[in-house]
């Protein structure tokens, strides 16, 4: 990136400094707290209503910028200039695409263009998309993960991983309370009103008089609990969970607005690892309750990554991966399948394999990857080594796939092939004329973005061999839990495998659940007529099918949104196709192809 785009940065980002410092922090913090608040509107699209390219990341920077700004404001009253706040900020992540473009009289190369194709997604995935899971998952894994370790992480935090996680829900749960109480108290108020105004008709009396002579409890109430919205007293905190959690816990996770030395959109935002505002010495503002759980999982990650105990929290990371990793299949399979866990080719211990699942004619043969996304680096060329490196790293997808086409060359080029336990005792018989298809499926405990969706852009493999299917845990977990919820059945991902081997390449998306979810919509793939001449994109509305799901399951149904297809990302198609234009041409296409990969 030249340096006439560093400048153009900088001056941007000190622009909005600028801005921010004139700004009153409550005034903000509360205008981002009304759109990523406990309340959900699920038929909403957040990017149209916040004009933001990537609004929950953005805002969290926003937050952050401010709370690390001097306060120089001088009316509580006055509003933000939101506008011109989010056009700034879309400068800002903007500026950043313009580190993968060429310098001005720059030689191109294929090797030029290869890094910054792999690097580019990479980078602006790392940097813009939050983490795409629901909070149930996350406390789920911040328990496993982190409780075996709980007597250090006590000692050096002053709380411990259950108290962590039931401050979190305690917050939440008292921030949905007061929305609720606000929502009846609307109503009480709105019959209290119309009370008050029959009483200064029949009384005849001013509005002020009526005023003295009559109580409004409900609309007093509904005053001071709108003043404490989005807000956690103290003091509660305190009564639940004792004083000393309560500052450990408001120490750790909360900011005060002060000067510090934050500037990069691409720097470590504290606001992200601290996620509550401390408005005074009895209040807390919660602006994003949902980060407060990521911002458990970040800083007791990074205590232990600093420890002494770092091997073996990677070690319990990866052996409860590959534990969930199980109970997920387990639930769509159930007892229709057999399950074989550390499965060795030899009586030896030698060449280990996560996890085998055999239905019927069918084997998949998974491998769990625990390993850490790492942050990109900001130039492109090193970026892409880097990158290149952890794919093929012991804990990366490449070593995955390898694993599983040395076990699936292996029971195809014998009759019978027994595989073995880490004890050396036979563990099961695998006779090859009685398996028809084999998947290989790697899953990741992080989400890899693209070059988990489109495997084509690094992964190694013999030409004539299908591409495997690479998921991150908490997406095989939704995506299973999806297929069940709509009816699906063992052999709708099955078809799911087949049409995503199909059509591999072909597709682009920085979410597997944007393809599963098109694919659940439109009862297949084919309809796509993806190809090489055809490279289809998704838009990642087509992930909401599982928020949908989400919400449908907790008593809350909401509008379908439109999504679009991005198709033909080459000169002979068009773009923006939308879903009513998939839906006509989706039957008979995918007709043949439900009636070849589902039994019934």
């Amino acid at each position: 990136m030249s340096t006439n785009v560093y400048d153009k940065l900088e001056e941007r980002i000190s622009s909005l400094k600028e801005l921010l410092s004139e700004v009153n922090t409550e005034n903000l913090i509360g205008l981002v707290a009304t759109e990523f608040g406990i309340t959900v509107d699920t038929s909403e699209n957040i990017f149209k209503k916040t004009q933001l390219n990537s609004p929950f990341k953005q805002y969290l920077y926003l937050i952050g910028l401010l709370l690390s700004t001097q306060d120089k404001s001088k009316s509580p009253k006055k509003e933000p200039p939101m506008e011109k706040i989010k056009t700034i900020l879309n400068e800002i992540t903007g500026s950043y695409a313009e580190l993968f473009l060429p310098s001005e009289g720059q030689e191109i190369d294929e090797r030029w263009v290869e890094a910054r194709k792999i690097s580019m997604p990479v980078f602006l995935n790392y940097f813009n998309t939050n983490s795409l899971t629901y909070e149930e998952q996350v406390i789920e894994r911040v328990r496993e993960w982190f409780t075996p370790f709980d007597k250090y992480i006590q000692e050096k935090s002053g709380v411990s991983v259950d108290e962590l996680l039931r401050i979190f829900i305690f917050i939440r749960d008292n921030l949905q309370n007061r929305f609720d109480n606000i929502s009846i108290l609307r109503g009480k108020m709105d019959e209290e009103r119309e009370q008050f105004f029959n009483y200064m008709k029949k009384k005849k009396v001013s509005f002020e008089q009526a005023k003295k002579e009559m109580v409004l409890p409900n609309t007093i109430k509904f005053g001071e609990e709108l003043q404490l919205v989005h807000h956690i007293k103290i003091e509660e905190l305190k009564d639940e969970f004792g004083e000393e959690v309560t500052k450990s816990f408001i120490n750790l996770f909360s900011m005060v607005r002060q000067e510090r030395n934050f500037f990069y959109y691409t720097e470590s935002n504290p606001f992200e690892k601290s996620p509550i505002w401390k408005k005074s010495d009895e209040l807390l503002f919660v602006p994003m309750y949902k980060q407060i759980i990521h911002a458990i999982q970040i800083q007791l990650t990074s205590l232990l990554e600093d420890s002494e105990h770092k091997a073996k929290f990677y070690k319990n990371r990866d052996n409860k991966s590959e534990d969930r990793t199980l109970e997920i299949f387990k639930n769509l399979f159930k007892d229709s399948a057999a399950y074989y866990t550390s499965v060795f080719e030899n009586d030896k211990s030698q060449n280990e394999h996560d996890l085998l699942v055999q239905y019927g004619e069918t084997l998949f043969i998974v491998e769990v990857k625990a390993s850490k996304v790492k942050e990109p680096f900001r130039d492109p060329d090193k970026a892409y080594n880097r990158i290149k490196r952890d794919f093929k790293s012991d804990g990366g997808i490449q070593k995955g796939y390898d694993q599983g086409l040395n076990l699936k060359n292996l029971i195809l080029e014998k009759e019978e092939t027994v595989l073995y336990d880490s004890k050396g005792n036979e563990l099961v018989k695998l006779e090859k004329e009685k398996i028809k298809q084999i998947f290989i499926i790697v899953v990741t405990a992080e989400n890899m973005g693209v070059l988990a969706t489109n495997l084509s852009y690094l992964l190694e493999k013999p030409e004539a061999e299908p591409y495997a299917w690479a998921c991150n845990l908490y997406d095989l977990e939704t995506a299973l839990n999806g297929i069940i919820y709509k009816q699906g059945t063992i052999n709708t991902f099955i078809q799911y495998l087949q049409e995503r081997e199909e059509f591999h390449e072909y597709l682009v998306a920085s979410d597997e659940l944007e393809i599963l979810g098109c694919f659940l919509e439109n009862g297949g793939l084919q309809s796509l007529n993806a190809s090489k001449d055809n490279i289809v994109g998704f838009d990642p509305d087509f992930s909401t099918v599982f928020d949908e799901i989400y919400f449908e399951k907790r008593g809350i149904i909401s509008k379908y949104r439109q999504p679009k297809l991005q198709q033909g990302m080459s000169k002979k198609s068009t773009n923006g196709l939308k879903r009513k234009d998939i839906k006509k041409s989706k039957r008979k296409q995918s007709k043949e192809s439900k009636k070849r990969n589902r039994k019934k």
